[in-house]
């Protein structure tokens, strides 16, 4: 207990820390973005990529710097220590210079990375050092999605054995998501995270068939979900050339994602601002504009990935799913606008990312939805993973059955 909230504590304020510089970077050095009309992107954030880029490509030629996977980490409850602190430097510069990805991967490298390094350095067992990676992502994650109980769900999803010691575990990583919550409140100045209730649609009375319309929306945000490892995987061997040349690799990546944000600006960041414009604007932007912002942002994500830039999916993939979500009521105004935004910022990440009820949750919190119009959010994040998960499992029988084992 004692190890676990000490850790919690010292993550949750290593992950404000790392935020508030982020913050900080991208208010120095990022022009002013807020005009959504294609080609209408500032030729500074060309310079800006490209020489972030170079800097990325330092920091990959120099060091062990790579993505790490958080999730995996959860699910072995520990994580190599070694390339965390050169994987935050590459992470910090990709985001702050604005390339298309979410924070939650630094911060719970970070977290993770560090429960790992104090247990080792105290000699401590597995079921201890398990416990201190729970506890610090649980409570770095809880600040930086303002939802403690979102990331306890998160805990239930990963990987474990159905024991009651368990429980033991949950216990202290919830208390720690307690302290990452409250650490963040108050060091934000007694005020919850801008996340919350960022698009706040009006609400609407719940009727059965909004039940049938989340498990349509489901299946729809499935194709979206998947562009983005197709994408991945295209512009993995496009750029597999390079990997030898991480300096050449990650400058030529800068040069190529800034000329993206030259023609469509949306592409540029986190996502989280883009989203209130493209929901308050979508009359204004169009059906056919709402979709090519979805597919040019999972492009500039995949893009950031593949040409070594380090950070998460997530926010971007929230950015697509209320482009989609917006084009939705516009074609279909029959369907009440939180029910479509809602139903697809978190059907198009749970479709890819394995945890959909904690991304339910987080959902709800950034959306600002009543608990009635919950329900159907739910519905969408669990139909859109089964329908991937289902697929995935299929692909993987189908390959494996194409090379028979030999007795």
């Amino acid at each position: 207990m004692f190890w676990g909230l000490f850790l919690g504590l010292i993550s949750a304020m290593g992950a404000f820390i790392f935020i508030g510089l982020m913050n900080a970077g991208q208010s120095l050095i990022l022009p002013d973005l807020t005009d959504w009309t294609p080609f209408s992107g500032s030729w500074l954030m060309v310079v800006i990529m490209t020489s972030i880029g170079f800097l990325v490509g330092l920091v990959h030629h120099y060091s062990s710097a790579t993505e790490l996977d958080v999730f995996e980490a959860v699910d072995e409850g520990r994580m190599d220590p070694k390339p965390v602190p050169s994987s935050l430097l590459a992470s910090l510069l990709s985001l702050i210079s604005g390339f298309s990805l979410g924070p939650e991967v630094p911060t719970g490298m970070l977290s993770a990375g560090l429960g790992t390094w104090i247990s080792d350095r105290r000699k401590m067992d597995t079921g201890t050092t398990r416990t201190n990676v729970l506890s610090s992502v649980s409570s770095a994650y809880s600040g930086l999605f303002s939802s403690p109980f979102a990331v306890l769900l998160m805990l239930f999803e990963s990987r474990h054995q159905q024991n009651l010691v368990y429980y033991g575990t949950l216990l202290i990583a919830a208390i720690s998501g307690v302290v990452g919550f409250s650490l963040f409140y108050w060091l934000g100045g007694d005020s919850f995270s801008l996340l919350l209730d960022l698009l706040a649609p009006p609400s609407y009375d719940l009727r059965i068939w909004h039940l049938a319309a989340a498990v349509l929306l489901g299946i729809l945000a499935v194709p979206f979900g998947l562009l983005f490892p197709i994408m991945n995987k295209i512009l993995s061997r496009l750029v597999m050339p390079l990997n030898g040349q991480p300096i050449l690799r990650s400058t030529v990546g800068g040069l190529l994602l800034g000329l993206l944000s030259v023609a469509l600006p949306t592409t540029v960041g986190l996502g989280t601002n883009e989203m209130v414009t493209v929901t308050q604007q979508a009359a204004e932007i169009g059906v056919f504009l709402l979709i090519i912002f979805a597919l040019a942002k999972l492009l500039a994500l995949s893009g950031a990935l593949s040409f070594g830039f380090i950070g998460g999916p997530i926010f971007p993939l929230l950015f697509v799913g209320s482009s989609v979500g917006s084009a939705i009521h516009l074609i279909f105004p029959q369907l009440p606008l939180g029910l479509a935004l809602g139903c697809m910022i978190v059907a198009v990440p749970a479709s890819i990312v394995p945890i959909p009820v904690s991304l339910a949750v987080i959902g709800i919190v950034i959306i600002g939805i009543s608990l009635t119009n919950a329900l159907p959010v739910l519905v969408a994040a669990l139909v859109a993973f089964s329908v991937t998960h289902g697929l995935l499992i299929k692909k993987e029988e189908k390959t494996e059955s194409s090379f028979p084992t030999q007795e």
